[in-house]
């Protein structure tokens, strides 16, 4: 166990001047399935220290209870009230922030980490990996019919991207009086094993260059994200930033 007295003056200092400490996962806390050079000593060190600790990650693609799993593989201590994904972030944001009617429903451009956090935060959603939309038919809109019970959209990245999806989108946000044109993150691209790919800011991009409007963010570096910690954890002391 790394203690204080054996880190420079200025760490202890660091370490002592603050209770709640904040982490990215991927690309911080880890590169794939490797975790990042000093990354376990620090946080047994903080844990030892009774400090708060938060994971707070733009990846949207994973539940936190995937998050959890990850978090066990590569042995380090976490619990599922500490982590904070964009997905899971979203679904606060709605439920919990803007109170989100429970007779309305979202429609989704993600994949199925969402879908969970959704789920579980009782939110009604259409889209996502349903097959209807993950493939583009010749007439794609030739069966669809609008449901006026959907009140918001939320992009994320989506590894399916369909013309039928973004198009469907598009419908509700210009149709459906009032709804929300939400992005889980506005990342640009994201870094896997094979090198830099678009992410989900790129894949909303269409969506903001049809309408003419950017949308609302949750994730990093928006300050929604933190407003989701705060309702979400009574544990966390945020100042206002």
């Amino acid at each position: 166990m790394p203690v204080l007295t054996s880190l420079q003056s200025n760490t202890v200092s660091l370490v002592n001047n603050y209770d709640t400490w904040m982490f990215d996962c991927d690309g911080g806390s880890w590169h794939d399935d490797q975790l990042t050079d000093g990354a376990f000593d620090v946080l047994c060190l903080l844990r030892h220290q009774k400090k708060t600790i938060v994971f707070v990650t733009n990846n949207a693609m994973k539940s936190r209870r995937h998050y959890k799993a990850k978090f066990d593989k590569l042995g380090i201590e976490a619990y599922m009230d500490e982590i904070y994904g964009s997905a899971y972030a979203s679904t606060v944001y709605l439920s919990s922030v803007i109170k989100f009617s429970k007779e309305k429903k979202v429609y989704v451009i993600r994949m199925s980490g969402l879908e969970e956090e959704l789920k579980d935060e009782g939110i009604q959603y259409l889209g996502g990996t349903d097959s209807s939309d993950c493939t583009l038919a010749p007439f794609f809109l030739a069966d669809f019919v609008l449901d006026e019970d959907v009140a918001a959209v939320l992009c994320g990245y989506d590894s399916n991207i369909t013309y039928t999806k973004l198009s469907k989108a598009f419908q509700y946000l210009t149709r459906n009086l009032g709804c929300q044109f939400l992005v889980t993150n506005e990342d640009t691209t994201y870094p896997n094993a094979y090198g830099v790919l678009p992410g989900g800011g790129a894949l909303s991009a269409p969506l903001r260059y049809a309408l003419g409007k950017d949308p609302l963010c949750i994730g990093k570096p928006s300050t929604i994200m933190l407003d989701c910690i705060r309702v979400k954890s009574s544990r966390v002391y945020l100042p206002n930033l």
